[in-house]
């Protein structure tokens, strides 16, 4: 008799497909140096909520894997502004294997690259939601092991001491990503690994490609954009369309109560289509249930 083994993912992890791979790129024409720790000031990082920091013993281990395998991806410095802070470089990218080599007392492989404030932005923000996007997807990857082998999404929910709706939601969240197009783009280049935003945007994919590559694009291109907001808002406007039946059509300028319909009107609209949406849930769900049942009902039945 096996006993499954537990651990904060459920299961164990086979794959991340080609996100695990993902490494920092070297450009054309650039070359790895190697860099002494003290050379580099590190300003405090990008991070969201899911990445406060590194403990000291994950900086050990990864400082001794440099030690003995060689460093698996270089960092990105930009030269340093104002040197004579005794400073050469600034770091962009990197600072967990900055901070394991300065425990390990060795040197840093980095590549150099001279970039605006807004450019070294964007790497930041794309290397940790690369990073969260990972964790995501190895969750993810584990619920779905788990639902092939319990069979339903309450027993993996109870498995995992969680609701139903989180379990659904990150199995989501997975095909998704799967499925390619705009929203795979927008966890691999770094612009959002949030599950909820990573299932709307597909919500928005399906409806109106083009808009959703539209809002991938110039998340990609400014670095505080928020995305939650515009993501949801397309799927709002899109939806609205939708329902409306093709492209808006011009209306004469409504004023109080007119005005107070109009947008009553398009409310209930959206909150329709939202209906709907849940309604096919609960018709999955309940299928689910459905063969939970069945299963329950074949183990009662007398041996012949």
């Amino acid at each position: 008799m096996t006993t499954k083994k537990p651990n904060a993912f459920g299961g164990a992890i086979n794959k991340l497909s080609d996100f695990q791979k993902q490494k920092t790129a070297v450009l054309e024409g650039e070359r790895i140096i190697k860099v002494s720790p003290g050379e580099v000031e590190c300003k405090p990082q990008i991070r969201t909520k899911d990445n406060p920091g590194f403990t000291q013993e994950s900086l050990i281990e990864l400082g001794d894997d440099i030690e003995q395998n060689g460093q698996a991806e270089p960092a990105v410095l930009r030269p340093h502004p104002s040197p004579e802070n005794g400073f050469k470089y600034l770091m962009v990218a990197g600072e967990r294997r900055l901070r394991s080599c300065t425990l390990k007392g060795i040197l840093l492989d980095a590549v150099v690259r001279n970039l605006t404030d807004a450019q070294a932005k964007r790497i930041q923000r794309a290397e940790n939601v690369q990073r969260e996007g990972l964790m995501q997807i190895e969750v993810a990857l584990s619920l779905k092991a788990d639902k092939e082998e319990l069979g339903t999404l309450q027993a993996v929910a109870d498995e995992w001491k969680k609701s139903v709706s989180w379990v659904a939601e990150r199995l989501s969240y997975l095909d998704a990503i799967e499925s390619g197009g705009a929203t795979r783009t927008a966890v691999q280049n770094g612009v959002t690994a949030d599950v909820s935003v990573v299932n709307d945007l597909a919500r928005l994919e399906r409806l109106d490609p083009a808009a959703a590559a539209e809002v991938v694009q110039r998340a990609d291109e400014d670095p505080d954009l928020n995305v939650r907001n515009e993501v949801r808002t397309q799927l709002r406007t899109t939806k609205a369309i939708r329902i409306g039946g093709g492209k808006p059509k011009a209306k004469p300028v409504a004023t109080g109560k007119a005005a107070e319909l109009v947008l009553l009107k398009e409310q209930v609209a959206v909150l329709s289509e939202q209906v709907n949406s849940l309604e096919a849930e609960k018709a999955y769900l309940t299928e689910e249930l459905e063969k939970a049942r069945q299963k329950i009902a074949d183990l009662w039945k007398p041996a012949e």
